[in-house]
């Protein structure tokens, strides 16, 4: 299953906004009104410094545990549940944020929804913090929560209406919500707000992709990328494009060009490899795969495509050969689970 181009985009610029918001610990509200069981300020400043310590030495796995504790002795409605939340949301976006090789796909999936709960928990109607809200619309975006993230993007653009970012965030959450209507809206708008930007034509793409004007988003995608021609993310979005437009071949020349540190890059190989079996070369796509697998050897969604491209291609002892390794991977068990009914149909 090819992972989803804007989600991870979203997935990227929620990083960004999570930088943006800084990494001091909040300040906690007054201890009024709260329930018996809520925090006292100081448990709540004492928590909070523990998990940034511990996400800054990289430890975030117990930086979940104590953020999901913490949780527990903020109940929502008490004076301590909003700064909770926030700081909860950080440690299980940082965690989701591992490599493929320590977190399996349905455990970061897991901790994005979480990461979104919280999130939207942590903000209130009267937040001015524009790059905190857009973290949390990100989020919520990100974990299946379209009316929250519609919300709090609104929020955050009645602050900062001409954030070129934020409203490249907001667009790319309106098209993953089908809402084109609002998507061309808001693209309009970043494109006043910030003209002869490459994002603004990568915009245009998407969204004519998303309306089935596949001829349309080819040529926005090659704006894109003739302005910023360094940028892969363009040339990603071009290859998908010309697929989706009929254009196989073309979009498999294209990318078989690109440098082979871009190439075996997981996202980019995946539009070369679908593009090559799209034009009838099954053996090319399971080549590409494979020099995915070389250069990313503990990757293991590289692997399981491995496996499914080289049985498509007929070479059973090398898929047999990459499924035993797989198995090896300390996440390969989930994605043999995701790869396990492809396995199963006839003619695999």
């Amino acid at each position: 299953m090819p992972r989803q181009p804007l989600l991870r985009l979203l997935v990227l610029a929620a990083a960004a906004a999570l930088a943006a918001c800084g990494g001091s610990a909040p300040e906690a509200a007054p201890a009024t009104q709260k329930p018996a069981d809520a925090l006292s300020a100081r448990e709540l400043l004492d928590a909070t410094e523990a998990i940034e310590k511990l996400l800054a030495a990289e430890r975030s796995h117990e930086a979940v545990l104590i953020a999901r504790k913490l949780l527990e002795k903020a109940p929502a409605g008490s004076s301590a549940a909003p700064a909770a939340n926030a700081i909860a949301a950080r440690a299980f976006f940082t965690h989701a944020r591992l490599p493929t090789s320590t977190l399996a796909s349905d455990e970061r999936k897991a901790l994005l929804s979480e990461a979104a709960a919280c999130a939207v928990a942590s903000i209130a109607a009267d937040e001015r913090d524009d790059a905190k809200i857009a973290f949390a619309a990100l989020l919520a975006s990100g974990g299946g929560r379209s009316a929250d993230a519609r919300r709090l993007f609104d929020q955050a653009l009645s602050i900062a209406a001409n954030d070129a970012g934020l409203l490249l965030q907001a667009t790319l959450a309106a098209v993953q919500d089908g809402d084109l209507d609002r998507a061309r809206t808001l693209a309009k708008r970043r494109r006043d707000a910030k003209p002869r930007d490459a994002w603004n034509d990568a915009l245009d793409a998407e969204i004519c992709l998303a309306a089935g004007e596949t001829h349309a988003a080819v040529g926005a995608a090659q704006r894109a990328a003739t302005l910023d021609r360094d940028a892969l993310e363009f040339r990603l979005l071009l290859g998908r494009t010309l697929r989706k437009d009929g254009r196989a071949r073309d979009a498999a020349r294209m990318l078989a060009a690109l440098e082979p540190a871009a190439r075996t890059k997981p996202a980019l190989t995946e539009q070369l490899a679908l593009a090559l079996a799209e034009a009838g070369d099954l053996a090319g796509a399971a080549r590409a795969w494979s020099d995915c697998v070389a250069a990313n050897p503990g990757d293991p969604y590289a692997r399981a495509e491995a496996v499914l491209a080289f049985r498509a291609a007929g070479d059973e002892p090398r898929a047999a050969s990459e499924l035993a390794n797989l198995h090896k991977m300390p996440s390969g068990a989930a994605e043999y689970r995701r790869i396990a009914p492809k396995l199963a149909e006839p003619g695999r």
